[in-house]
């Protein structure tokens, strides 16, 4: 006679969980920094902060990094789009960031959006929540691809919560 046991164990999302999913997009942005000398170490820290309180508050729907030349995403720009809970899905490495890219007169920049929890938060709390932020965002129009579609590639996934990445494809 053999006998089987089945055990469930229920993680609830945490700082820590926000901050290793945000860990994973700064070796993302590292790769950037190799292979197009930008973002600046100090970029990359503000950007890993603020997404570890967005994660943490989960309030983003997608977050873009990367190269704009005349108000247009070029190839070497990645999305981050918040996957809920629930949804089954490896957690891939970080990385496969593809290098000679063209980044002629383009800088390095990032665009955020946030989800319907956001918009549910009362304006204190969202002051708040923008306070504990590294820096603060101006308002503007979502960027366009200057060429291409976006592609999705790779997620990353902690606690029943995760990213999904999309790179620029043509």
């Amino acid at each position: 006679m053999s006998i089987s046991y089945t055990t469930t164990t229920v993680e609830t999302f945490s700082v820590v969980h926000a901050r290793y999913l945000a860990s994973k997009v700064a070796t993302d942005l590292k790769r950037f920094q190799r292979f197009y000398n930008s973002p600046t170490d100090t970029w990359i820290d503000q950007f890993e902060g603020e997404l570890i309180e967005l994660l943490k508050h989960d309030v983003v729907d997608n977050v873009i990094y990367g190269f704009q030349r005349n108000t247009q995403w070029t190839e070497a720009t990645v999305r981050y789009t918040a996957l809920p809970g629930g949804v089954l899905s490896a957690d891939d490495d970080p990385g496969k960031i593809r290098p000679g890219l063209d980044v002629a007169n383009a800088s390095f920049t990032s665009f955020l959006t946030y989800n319907s929890k956001w918009m549910g938060l009362s304006s204190v709390a969202q002051a708040e929540i923008k306070v504990a932020c590294p820096f603060q965002r101006a308002t503007y129009a979502a960027p366009t691809l200057e060429i291409g579609y976006w592609a999705d590639d790779l997620n990353y996934f902690t606690a029943g919560r995760g990213l999904g990445r999309s790179t620029v494809r043509r």
